[in-house]
């Protein structure tokens, strides 16, 4: 079974996710100390395995597509939805590498390795799942539908239900809050990054609406 991964103090590494693509906006996503899981890689650091360059026999990622063209949708038996705002996206796994958490697609998300994975049943979880994706401000693409267009705040509140399918089983969770934070404060937000078996957090860059650029990211927290 996977280690929990608990927060430390914040280290000097920090991956980087270019989540928001109107105006350019990043969000960083700390990588932190103290109790960690062994990598997907097979490391024993997982800020090493998170940092680390990738083989050079293996393929590189699609770039980010410029001027907010989708790639084609890739396909993924393990899907994120949210039934009130009619959003269903394949969910595949991303490792950080050199340092950055960058989906390579707008139209699916992506859970954030070496922490939670999806799982069939609620009980079967052992760390927090953390499911990233980006934002055009457009309404069209990733975690869009999660903002209201006009910039005004998020669609989700308490109550809310994202579900997380695999072909194992769907886990129902109900979201608790929203909250923004201002560039640069995730990798300080423990409250983001401890480990808690069931729980649910899904992370963007909040879109102003008017394609002012992104200042802060959107971050919701759920529980099954």
């Amino acid at each position: 079974m996977r280690g929990l991964t608990r927060p430390g103090r914040r280290t000097a590494v920090a991956a980087v996710a270019a989540l928001g693509v109107a105006g350019g906006t990043l969000l960083a996503v700390g990588l932190t100390d103290g109790e960690q899981p062994v990598a997907a890689t097979g490391s024993p650091d997982p800020v090493a395995a998170a940092t680390a360059a990738p083989p050079a026999d293996e393929e590189p990622q699609p770039a980010l597509p410029a001027g907010g063209t989708a790639l084609p949708t890739p396909s993924s038996e393990v899907h994120v939805t949210v039934p009130a705002l009619d959003l269903d996206l394949p969910l595949l796994p991303l490792t950080p590498r050199g340092g950055a958490i960058n989906p390579p697609t707008l139209t699916a998300a992506y859970w954030i390795e070496p922490y939670g994975d999806p799982v069939g049943a609620a009980g079967e979880a052992d760390n927090t799942l953390y499911l990233a994706a980006h934002s055009t401000g457009t309404g069209e693409y990733g975690f869009d539908p999660l903002m209201e267009a006009d910039g005004g705040g998020s669609t989700l509140a308490a109550g809310d239900v994202v579900e997380v399918s695999t072909p194992e089983g769907t886990v129902s969770y109900t979201v608790e809050r929203t909250e923004r934070y201002a560039k640069g404060e995730l990798p300080d937000a423990t409250e983001v990054w401890e480990a808690a078996p069931g729980r649910l957090v899904l992370i963007t860059c909040f879109q102003r609406g008017g394609g002012r650029a992104s200042t802060e990211n959107l971050v919701i927290f759920a529980e099954s």
